[in-house]
């Protein structure tokens, strides 16, 4: 398959991200790649973020465009409305979509070397734990530390194969995406990584890890926090064993 001439849409979530989309966009137009296309998820952001970007792109005549959220609803629910709107716009019969975030966490110049690999792939991750992978030097040992046990506590509860479970940086074929059961999407933030990786092991798709370092934020402070990993330990257990569909069936129809 030559990937060359497959489109590929770039979904980015943003809230407060005014000083990193010009960024952002810029390092991804600037790759080169053919029949490039981005889709931001603004959920509304104080510091008109949307405006910029929208700005950044008719200057810079780049194919971007923004879907405008009234509310902040979080990571899992912006990402699932951006590859449905993906999805209706398709006319092509394959198309590549990738999530990552707008803050240059995600280098974009890993982006080429991902997208290759969907030529045998149905899905690439971006990968901190496989070899040659890792993250920012200036890290703490305490926020590595947070990061590397809640992967692996995460990974022990869910079953997951796949090293990186919690990565945002994702690289699909789209009839994965047209193969999600989104009713089954439970978590609004962190956890949603954790049940799109799920959902692409038990369909059986082909997934290979990419190695990227994952770089501190350009602005901002990191959401981060043992309280989140520990609601995304919670809920993985009750999609793991089913808890949310028994808690479905007993609830009485109003």
């Amino acid at each position: 398959m030559n990937v060359d001439w497959v489109p590929v849409y770039v979904v980015v979530p943003t809230y407060n991200e005014a000083q990193s989309i010009p960024v952002l966009l810029r390092e991804i137009f600037e790759l080169g790649i053919k029949n490039i296309n981005v889709l931001i998820v603004d959920d509304n952001s104080p510091d008109s973020t949307a405006k910029v970007a929208r700005c950044y792109a008719r200057n810079n005549q780049l194919s971007v465009s923004i879907l405008n959220r009234p509310t902040k609803k979080g990571l899992g629910s912006a990402y699932v409305e951006g590859f449905k709107e993906v999805l209706q716009r398709l006319s092509e019969e394959e198309v590549f979509v990738v999530q990552m975030d707008a803050d240059m966490s995600h280098n974009p110049s890993y982006l080429p070397g991902m997208i290759e690999l969907l030529a045998r792939n149905d899905v690439v991750v971006g990968s901190r734990y496989c070899q040659e992978g890792g993250s920012d030097e200036k890290w703490s040992v305490y926020r590595k530390g947070l990061s590397a046990g809640g992967n692996w506590a995460i990974r022990f509860v869910s079953g997951l194969k796949v090293n990186d479970c919690t990565s945002g940086f994702k690289v699909f074929r789209s009839h994965v995406l047209k193969d999600i059961f989104w009713d089954e999407i439970h978590c609004s933030g962190f956890g949603f990584q954790i049940e799109i990786a799920m959902q692409c092991e038990n369909h059986g798709f082909r997934i290979q890890e990419y190695p990227i370092i994952f770089n501190d934020r350009v602005s901002g402070d990191s959401k981060m926090s043992i309280a989140i990993v520990l609601e995304a330990i919670f809920k993985i257990i009750c999609e793991r064993f089913k808890i949310f569909k028994v808690i479905k069936f007993l609830k009485p129809n109003t």
